[in-house]
């Protein structure tokens, strides 16, 4: 696996914790696929933050989408390797949950995302909190994989999780670009 790591600073933290607020209570009333929890939008904003930080540092021109309120029906990140959408859970919840699509959100991430870069958070609470960064996964692949009911029992969701051993490795994104914006070697 190539997994990479980022801690992230005090300012980026505010930042996600700004950007959570302002989600978290925009969606807060509305059913979605998962738990709606203010956490929830905090770890997402932190793996969207560390995305956009691997990205610039990589020299892929992100331009951060999820940073402007409003923008949710557009990718997270826009990026020389084409369009991201950022998937993050708990450090604790990433062996287990994570690498998931649910059924239902897989058409509007495919309308709006060439890929998915996969994060998982470690000590959320803290100010400066770490990313883990795994990999990524080509939209038009994700249905490869059949689908299973996940989750706790009182709150299961039919998703696409993808095997670890099928996330491809970060350092792809950097080479050579296909008219899509992802390596094909």
């Amino acid at each position: 696996m190539n997994r990479q790591g980022l801690q992230l600073s005090p300012e980026a933290k505010d930042l996600a914790s700004l950007l959570a607020a302002q989600t978290y209570a925009k969606y807060k009333n509305v059913q979605g696929h998962y738990r709606n929890l203010a956490n929830s939008h905090l770890v997402g904003k932190l793996g969207e933050i560390a995305a956009f930080i691997w990205f610039r540092d990589n020299d892929l021109n992100p331009t951060f989408n999820a940073a402007t309120p409003g923008l949710d029906a557009i990718c997270d990140i826009e990026t020389d390797a084409g369009r991201c959408e950022v998937k993050t859970w708990s450090e604790q919840h990433w062996e287990n949950l994570g690498r998931s699509v649910a059924v239902s959100q897989l058409k509007s991430v495919k309308n709006k995302a060439d890929f998915i870069f996969w994060c998982s958070a470690d000590e959320v609470d803290s100010s400066t909190p770490k990313v883990s960064l795994h990999g990524w996964s080509d939209v038009a692949t994700i249905e490869q994989n059949e689908p299973t009911m996940m989750g706790r029992e009182f709150r299961q969701v039919f998703n696409y999780q993808i095997p670890l051993e099928q996330l491809q490795p970060l350092d792809l994104l950097k080479q050579g670009n296909d008219d899509q914006g992802r390596n094909t070697q």
